[in-house]
Parts: C-alpha cells; structure tokens; sequence
C-alpha cells in the first residue's frame, strides 16, 4: 500500500512538470507568432499583443499577460514578445510562466 502512494505521487509529480512543459512551450511559440505579426511592418504592435494573447486563448484556454518590446539584434531591429500566464497545478500551487518570442522587424536593415 505504501509503495502505490508513493508511485502515485512520482506520477502526479511527472504530470505536473509535463503540464508546465506544455504549458511554457505552447507560450513560446504563441509569443514567437505574436513577434513575427508585430514585426511585420503593415500590422504593428497592436496586431502583434492581439495575436498572441488570441493564440493563448485558442491553444490553452487561459489567458496571458502580453508585454512587447523593441529591441536590437545583432545591428537590426526587432521585436520581443513575451507572454505571462499560470500553470496548471496538479500537486501543488500553480505558479505563473513565462516565455517569450522575437522577429526580426520588416523593412529593417544590417549596417
């Protein structure tokens, strides 16, 4: 009886870090999609926040808080989008996550 409490909670504990592994994954590439929307030069910022926190929405049912910032890459311009959300809790408390994405910006150029 003891062994089956004790596999059951490596096993709840597994689940728990593949939700959060998911979770931050499907964040990443919500906010590298977010990026490459912002960075397109005819949709801007606003378009970028939209579709990222839409692409949470749809792919985990949850929403995230959405930051975007410019930044420089390697002499180019680009955009960071970074997305906020809570993970599930199987065990014990959820805890927030965080990933982020970047696009380099249309139209700009290398020095």
């Amino acid at each position: 009886m003891l062994v089956a409490v004790l596999v059951a909670a490596v096993a709840l504990g597994v689940l728990q870090l593949a939700l959060a592994a998911h979770v931050r994954s499907t964040l990443t590439a919500c906010a590298s999609e977010g990026a490459r929307v912002a960075a397109v030069a005819r949709q801007g910022d606003d378009a970028g926040v939209a579709r990222a926190a839409a692409c949470a929405q749809a792919s985990l049912g949850m929403g995230a808080q959405v930051a975007i910032a410019h930044e420089d890459v390697g002499g180019r311009d680009a955009v960071r989008v970074t997305l906020t959300g809570e993970a599930p809790a199987v065990l014990w408390a959820s805890g927030t996550v965080e990933a982020s994405g970047r696009a380099l910006s249309e139209g700009s150029h290398a020095p």
